[in-house]
């Protein structure tokens, strides 16, 4: 009876483990250690990316999606619609208004709703070529925040993007995202200290 609650409690133990696994974590930097993580990240081509910007040229609506519970939150109103051009695509006529979306337009995006979502957000976009890729977005922040400014490889996958004082900095293994760096900055964009995301 002994053995077989050893071995039930051993189980049980390595389950839980092996959940925790499964589940990614952050890891805090002070200056020294995050610039020592800023040059695998080609951090000074983003920081200049940030500063020049872009010329918003159109308008399109964004299809808000909930990222996954297992997905970490990050800094202001991050929807995981926007980790891809073609989750969030719902280009539009400049002045025409979008319908409420049908529950079957409810799986467009990286994490299936089970309820409608609420009508897209206007948002900016600029199509040029910038130093991250191809592709800007200026998404508006909600109750009172800042928006978000989102750059974009060529291939559509999400660089990084700006908010407030903080650029938030995605690296991809094809396409599935390996780390996420959030690094603090000053108003001249230099770093002060940040976070890594390493997903399991």
């Amino acid at each position: 009876m002994r053995t077989r609650f050893v071995v039930i409690v051993s189980f049980c133990l390595s389950f839980s483990l092996f959940a925790e696994n499964e589940i990614g974590e952050w890891k805090e930097y002070g200056l020294k250690e995050v610039l020592g993580r800023l040059k695998f990240y080609a951090f000074a081509k983003i920081a200049q990316s940030v500063r020049t910007g872009a010329s918003f040229d159109q308008e399109l609506y964004v299809k808000e999606t909930p990222c996954a519970q297992d997905f970490p939150v990050l800094e202001g109103n991050f929807q995981c619609a926007l980790l891809k051009v073609s989750t969030f695509e719902d280009k539009l006529a400049q002045n025409t208004e979008p319908t409420t979306p049908s529950a079957a337009s409810a799986t467009n995006g990286l994490t299936p709703s089970k309820t409608i979502p609420p009508i897209p957000v206007k948002a900016k976009w600029y199509e040029g070529r910038t130093l991250a890729g191809k592709g800007v977005l200026s998404l508006p922040g909600k109750e009172g925040q800042s928006d978000l400014k989102l750059f974009y490889h060529t291939d559509g996958r999400l660089s990084h993007y700006s908010y407030e004082d903080k650029i938030v900095v995605f690296d991809w293994k094809g396409q599935e995202l390996s780390t996420i760096l959030t690094v603090k900055v000053d108003p001249k964009l230099r770093p002060l200290g940040g976070k890594e995301y390493f997903f399991p």
